[in-house]
């Protein structure tokens, strides 16, 4: 039997990725989409310290998303019924509605980065902020306007929840702290929807759902190759 004290022999130690461990690089798109935002919320502030409040209320108008105008298909302008699927998650209350979101995605999307390819990520936040609007519009059909990019970005949490868990379970390792990370942010996610009734739970709720079967679709697709 070999002493493992006194074996002349170097220790294999296994290989790590310094990339995974290290700093992740926000994936181009993800700086786009914060840039966007942040533009689209800066222009209109300045337009309220200019005297045009009403620059805010006309882009709501126009970009944010109205449940009657999808199921009746009559807007302001031509195809606004699908546009506003996609500037609805551009625009954002003020800067604290921005700057939850925005931090949510730069924090969520950088370690999901780690498990998950740019493109894929990029999917998941398009098809989630559209599935958020559906579903809002499914519970809400005569509301509006609803905002945000909450549901994307609720989109990006089921997927990185989603994928932490299939990498738990690969490594055989417990997944109880998962379990207990998710019921606390669902906890917050209800306190918050009682405390603040505007909160859009339906597009956080169709994101989610969306985030987690797009990942699962993934995986599975994976296996089978």
């Amino acid at each position: 039997m070999t002493d493992p004290l006194h074996d002349p022999r170097p220790a294999a130690f296994p290989r790590v990725s310094a990339r995974r461990l290290g700093p992740v690089a926000l994936p181009l798109w993800v700086r786009l989409v914060i840039l966007a935002c942040c533009l689209v919320e800066g222009a209109l502030i300045a337009a309220g310290l200019f005297g045009y409040p009403v620059a805010r209320h006309a882009t709501v108008m126009l970009g944010g998303f109205w449940s009657p105008v999808f199921w009746q298909g009559i807007g302001l302008y031509p195809f606004q019924q699908w546009v506003m699927f996609l500037s609805y998650g551009l625009l954002h209350a003020g800067l604290l509605h921005l700057a939850m979101n925005m931090i949510g995605l730069a924090a969520l999307s950088r370690e999901l980065m780690r498990m998950m390819g740019t493109g894929q990520m990029a999917l998941i936040y398009l098809v989630s902020q559209i599935a958020g609007a559906l579903v809002f519009a499914w519970f809400e059909p005569a509301a509006g306007p609803m905002s945000g990019a909450s549901g994307a970005v609720f989109g990006i949490a089921g997927a990185l929840v989603v994928q932490t868990a299939l990498t738990l379970r690969r490594r055989q390792r417990s997944t109880a702290p998962l379990v207990r990370a998710v019921a606390l942010i669902l906890g917050l996610n209800i306190a918050l929807t009682f405390a603040m009734p505007s909160v859009a739970w339906q597009a956080h709720l169709g994101g989610a759902l969306a985030g987690i079967a797009l990942t699962l679709a993934f995986a599975a697709r994976r296996k089978s190759a």
